[in-house]
């Protein structure tokens, strides 16, 4: 018997740009451990639980304490919303559900 577990994939219309920012994040830290075990980062966990607030009707209030560096900061402003723009344009025309950056 196979204790395997099954995964199945959900395919989505997403831009390069959108797999690029995800990767920049991801190249920053947001998530830790090695391939198949990785977690997200502790710090981003209030800020993940803050979006699911309001994902779900809540309000929040965020508070950044210190600014990170301006230049991966502007950067990853950025591409998010060069993700958002080309995600929004390859999905209009086929009708399909359109996903966005944060």
């Amino acid at each position: 018997m196979c204790n395997a577990i099954m995964h199945s994939l959900m395919p989505l219309a997403l831009s390069s740009a959108f797999g690029e920012y995800l990767k920049r994040v991801q190249d920053l830290g947001a998530m830790e451990g090695q391939h198949g075990a990785v977690e997200l980062n502790p710090t981003l966990q209030p800020v993940l639980e803050a979006l699911h607030h309001v994902l779900s009707g809540g309000e929040v209030e965020v508070r950044v304490v210190r600014g990170g560096q301006p230049d991966i900061f502007q950067e990853l402003q950025e591409r998010a919303a060069k993700a958002t723009e080309e995600t929004n344009a390859i999905n209009q025309p086929a009708g399909t559900l359109i996903l966005t950056a944060i």
